[in-house]
């Protein structure tokens, strides 16, 4: 009995604390849809507070209880707990209503067995089946949600509000996270007991922290809920309570009074559930919360009258009922069929004792030698689980502490200064303020990076007012929060240095050579500068570093297959390289320098010769799946994410409709092509517009000249040329095609010569004004009209020319009519009607954006003063000039630390030497070196010098605009390669004795192998301390010299700058 009580009591309060919380949930959600964050915090609060007693200890540290449970564990579960709990309440903001809510949320039975079968759990055919069947059922309620609101209209649309996709996403998102969150916390429990209250505690407390980056919005909806009309309490109720609390409830608005109450409500539910969870397992708290939710689901229909549709009761039937058979096979016929194999196999060993003992009249005594293995061995299995302990590896983590130290001292000092726009901030701070203003621009990268920044203003409420007109324009002046801008790149930039530190530290090399690499990094002013500003580079070089990082853990682990840590840094692999790429393309060498290794592993496990043994077809088709779902599939759909967040957000509007198509700009609200187009008839007089030029279609009485300048003859036709402005002779009319009378007559007036098809692009719809898009083409010669940018000569006033293109599929051939002067005012036409928003499915407008990305990414080939060529990279001969200022001759010139980059790809050279001396060697027969450190030469720092390669190379076939920036995550590669080869060239290893006795083998010679850290500790590492010591001098001696270029101040004299002219840099204020 005393077993069951604690079952009973976490029934009674998941039932009835969850059930009563979904009164007062809807109650606050029909008042305010977007308050999930509010009451979020209420909740994490008032649990925090009356959870506090169980932790309070006089005696213990900051008075608290000591736990077993490490402290990073209670981090790590707050911060997954936060981000569920955060997703879920988010998701009322995309329209979805409580009790498809409801319904969505009981897929958590999928995501927890996808965990388990991560984690190597088997499952029966009827749990496949019941998880199958509840799949289905939440698809269809979520149709079916979708048709009821109208989703599926496009004419009703609501341009402010999120997609129901982005709502689906976002719960789907949240139930994966629960589900690992779930299995995580069931590892704790083994690992450290099980503690649920003190889980419970800090899950809490540890979490109210998050919260401040969101205070104008949760001020925000406070004040919105405080709004509604007081409490009323009914007369007899009133009549039996203190005047106090009535005077309290009359004086506090109603929906706070819920907000209230749903904290409360809530904290009764999670004790429940932290009791049941600490008590049985996680699929039974799973399938006790799917009831639940069904009760929850019918008493949400019942109360507050949600409609519920003949398709949305058949998908919560499947969904329950899913549920419950899955209950069904867990609880009772699983358990019952391990009773009855226990059974068996117990009647079976006392069978077999019985024999034995028939057979044996006179039994030997068991050996001391069985006896004690067979006691060690259960004195083993009796021990409690304790993770497997480290070194103590204090030299290494006092050095990296440093290392960020100095990062965050370096990147965030002086940056404030300048209190101006600067160079590319004119592009990346103004589409942050279009985020913020929710207007639709376009731009050749894809939105994480900008979405980041637009976020930052977001966190300190700014409003997006200022749109980075010029460089140079003041931020003082237009109350622009710059800092915090500034502050989101520098932090990643500050963090780059410590994940370079990080990645040689895992990969095993010395204190010496993680110091050298990460601090050619830290003092480097190429990296300093660019993460001080408004840019992108960053963002993706931090990314990219976590990319490696990630790679590395997940490669250490390749003899622990499909484990939880294993799964974890394969993931988080995946997504690091995923937002490398929706940054910038260019992370697709990201993702190139991975794949190489990646294919040569799945290459290893397919030998059958392999020293960890032969893997069958189907586990090595495991191992394949595995990477492919890890590092594609999962980045792919977080790609799509982001875009998924760039279209909800950008709803409005703006200057980058001209870049889309007519069917995208539809789907905007406030676009003027949706509220001036009108129908054109034929006899029409119009005026047309090239797409891409803008340029009015236009002719005057002018005739072309008898030869051109070139020779060639002309038809002394009428002028047709392309004209900038609006004028009378840019009327046109619209006529249909007739017959004439004979083939002699058409002939003769060249009738034919006259006639143009409008080719409508996509071949469908309307022909209006704005919104059509369409090519002129020739009907005898079938080229279509053209123009482009450059003008005529003088004898055409320096219009543009109208020309013919033979390839009627480019782009560049398309127009668009502006407008139809000849309309009338009283035209049934001018009488506008309201129009509706229309609706664009998502990968339709995908697509197009993608096109439209790479279209205009590869069109970026004019010149540019500070351009500079791949070649010049490595060396270092030119850098781009950011910002000046003539009055106090400060400039900005980013630039890259001369003595850190020279030294970098001298040895970049001298490694490709290395390799190619050993190969030569190994030819001749000498073996100069050791198979653990040919090895380590080859994986190791191979890699990085793959990785460098990977993000330098590919630069030389591109044929846009390149700048020295383009450079940076080869430049970080180089750094990893420079303190591996520090290691390699002045780490002194001791030579392994032979055995005695045996004679030194010819050719090659085999050396005994040592983990990494025991040869580490037997090498004299004098040599590399020098050596580090050297190069960490000089490039900080160079940094400090080149300090006022990155930083922008102090102003220098000419002499000054003059001295800093180390190879003809272009640099101002020399003269």
């Amino acid at each position: 009995m005393a077993a069951i009580a604690p079952i009973i009591s976490s029934f009674s309060l998941i039932f009835g604390g969850c059930c009563a919380n979904v009164y007062c949930l809807e109650a606050i959600v029909k008042q305010e849809p977007d308050s999930g964050l509010l009451i979020t915090l209420f909740q994490f609060v008032f649990t925090c507070l009356s959870t506090l007693h169980y932790q309070l200890d006089p005696n213990g540290r900051y008075y608290l209880r000591s736990s077993p449970v490490p402290f990073r564990k209670w981090v790590t579960s707050a911060l997954l707990f936060f981000t569920v709990n955060m997703m879920n309440n988010w998701a009322f903001a995309f329209n979805i209503s409580v009790p498809v809510h409801i319904i969505l949320r009981s897929f958590g039975s999928v995501t927890t067995m996808t965990a388990g079968y991560l984690r190597g759990k088997k499952y029966t055919p009827l749990q496949i089946f019941s998880v199958a069947i509840l799949t289905l059922g939440v698809m269809v309620s979520a149709w079916a949600d979708a048709s009821s609101k109208g989703k599926t209209n496009s004419a009703n649309a609501d341009p402010d509000k999120a997609s129901l996709e982005a709502g689906l996403l976002v719960l789907l998102v949240a139930q994966l996270l629960s589900a690992y969150m779930g299995a995580y916390v069931e590892d704790v429990y083994r690992d450290h007991g099980k503690d649920w209250k003190a889980n419970l505690f800090y899950s809490h407390l540890l979490s109210i922290p998050m919260f401040a980056a969101f205070a104008p919005a949760l001020n925000a909806q406070f004040a919105r809920l405080q709004s509604s009309h007081s409490f009323q309490v009914p007369p007899s109720v009133a009549a039996t309570l203190p005047p106090t609390l009535n005077k309290f409830l009359a004086s506090t608005s109603q929906h706070v009074i819920y907000l209230l109450a749903n904290a409360i409500t809530q904290l009764l539910c999670i004790t429940g559930v932290n009791i049941l969870s600490a008590n049985t397992s996680a699929v039974t708290v799973t399938i006790v919360l799917n009831i639940r939710k069904l009760v929850s689901f019918m008493l949400s229909i019942w109360l507050f009258g949600n409609h519920m549709g003949g398709l949305m009761k058949v998908g919560a039937v499947m969904v329950f009922g899913a549920g419950a058979l899955y209950g069904y096979e867990t609880t009772y016929r699983i358990p019952l069929k391990k009773k009855l194999e226990a059974r068996k196999e117990e009647k079976g060993q006392q069978r077999a004792a019985k024999d034995s003992k028939k057979r044996s009249t006179t039994p030997n005594p068991p050996s001391a030698e069985i006896v004690s293995e067979k006691a060690a061995n259960f004195l083993e299995k009796a021990k409690p689980y304790k993770p497997r302990q480290k070194q103590p590896e204090w030299d290494y983590k006092l050095a990296i502490t440093i290392m960020t130290a100095l990062a965050f001292i370096t990147r965030f000092w002086g940056i404030s200064h300048p209190d101006q726009v600067v160079f590319d901030e004119v592009h990346f701070g103004k589409f942050a303020s279009y985020y913020l203003q929710r207007t639709y621009f376009f731009d050749v990268h894809p939105p994480l990076g900008k979405l980041l920044f637009a976020f930052a203003g977001w966190l300190v409420g700014y409003k997006g007012e200022f749109l980075f007109e010029n460089i140079g324009d003041s931020y003082i002046s237009n109350n622009v929060p710059y800092v915090a801008y500034r502050a989101m790149p520098a932090s990643l930039g500050a963090l780059t240095v410590p994940i370079v530190f990080l990645i040689m530290w895992e990969s095993g090399y010395s204190l010496p050579a993680c110091v050298t690499a990460s601090g050619l990094m830290l003092l480097d002013n190429a990296h300093i500068g660019q993460t001080r500003l408004i840019l992108l580079d960053a963002s993706l070089i931090f990314f990219m570093a976590l990319s490696v990082l990630a790679y590395i853990r997940f490669y250490k682990l390749r003899h622990d297959p499909f484990s939880r840590k294993w799964w974890k840094w394969l993931l988080l692999t995946g997504i690091s390289l995923s937002c490398v790429i929706s940054i910038k393309y260019v992370g697709v060498f990201t993702f190139f320098s991975i794949g190489v290794p990646v294919l040569f592993d799945l290459w290893d496990l397919m030998d059958v010769n392999r020293r960890q043994g032969a893997l069958s077809l189907p586990e090595f088709g495991k191992h394949f799946a595995a990477r492919v779902v890890g590092l594609i599939v999962v980045p792919f759909f977080l790609y799509l994410f982001w875009f998924q967040v760039h279209f909800t957000i950008l709803s409005r509007s703006g200057p980058g409709d001209d870049f889309m198509t007519p069917e995208f700009q539809e789907t905007l609200s406030d676009n003027v092509m949706t509220l001036q187009s009108v129908g054109i008839n034929y006899y029409d007089s119009i005026t047309m517009r090239h797409k891409e030029t803008k340029v009015y279609l236009h002719s005057h009485t002018d005739r072309y000249p008898l030869r051109y300048d070139d020779g060639r003859v002309s038809s002394q036709g009428q002028q047709v040329t392309g004209y900038p402005h609006n004028d009378t002779n840019n009327h046109w009319q619209v006529l249909p095609v007739k017959e004439l009378p004979s083939e002699d007559e058409a002939a003769g007036t060249r009738f034919n010569d006259t006639l143009f098809e409008i080719k409508v692009e996509k071949g469908k719809g309307d022909f209006k004004t704005m919104s059509t898009h369409f090519k002129l083409v020739h009907v005898p010669t079938k080229v279509a009209m053209w123009t482009h940018t450059k003008p005529l000569p003088e004898w055409a006033y320096k219009q543009a020319e109208i020309n013919g293109n033979k390839n009627v599929q480019q782009s560049s051939n398309v127009w668009y009519v502006d407008d139809i002067p000849s309309l009338p005012a009283e035209d049934e036409r001018n009488k506008k009607e309201v129009k509706q928003v229309k609706h664009l499915g998502f990968l339709r407008k995908w697509v197009e954006l993608q096109r439209a990305m790479f279209y205009h990414n590869n069109a970026l080939t004019s010149s540019h003063p500070y351009a500079s060529q791949p070649i010049s990279w490595p060396f270092l001969l030119r850098g781009v000039s950011f910002w000046t200022h003539n009055d106090t001759r400060e400039q900005i010139y980013f630039l890259g630390n001369p003595v850190g980059w020279w030294l970098a790809s001298s040895l970049l050279a001298v490694f490709a030497g290395i390799i190619g001396a050993d190969q030569l060697a190994l030819r001749r027969g000498m073996d100069a070196l050791d198979d653990r450190t040919r090895s380590r030469l080859y994986n190791s720092t191979g890699f990085f010098f793959l990785t460098w390669a990977a993000h330098y190379i590919p630069f030389y076939i591109m044929g846009r605009q390149l700048f020295l920036h383009h450079y940076l995550p080869a430049h970080l590669a180089s750094c990893l390669v420079t303190g591996a080869l520090v290691e390699f060239i002045f780490c002194i290893e001791p030579q392994d004795p032979q055995t005695p006795g045996t004679p030194a083998e010819k050719g090659h010679r085999r050396t005994r192998s040592r983990p990494v850290r025991e040869r580490v500790a037997t090498a004299s590492q004098l040599g590399s301390w020098i050596a580090a010591g050297v190069i960490l001098a000089a490039t900080f001696w160079c940094f400090l010299f080149f300090a006022p270029l990155t930083y922008g101040k102090p102003g220098l004299t000419v002499d000054q700058v003059q001295a800093r002219k180390w190879l003809g840099y272009d640099l101002h204020f020399a003269k």
